[in-house]
């Protein structure tokens, strides 16, 4: 998505727009086990002092995101946006 102003619809079926909610569904602990890998990495310090996991801040900022975004999409799907 570009941002909110660039909005299109689309037409899903009844079965696609259950299958679509319960896959985000099912893959919320996989998300959520993401983020908190990321975070435990982006505390891992080599020993000269440098982060030892150069992208851990950004990809656990990726994952937050993700989530929050699989939220509203959901909650636009069932109509409570």
């Amino acid at each position: 998505m570009k941002d909110n102003t660039d909005i299109k619809p689309i037409y899903l079926t009844s079965s696609q727009r259950t299958t679509l909610i319960v896959y985000i569904l099912m893959t919320t602990k996989y998300r959520e086990d993401e983020i908190k890998t990321w975070h435990e990495l982006t505390a891992a310090i080599n020993n000269d002092g440098t982060p030892k996991y150069i992208h851990a801040e950004g990809n656990a900022k990726f994952w937050e995101k993700m989530h929050e975004d699989l939220d509203v999409i959901i909650k636009t799907i069932e109509g409570e946006s």
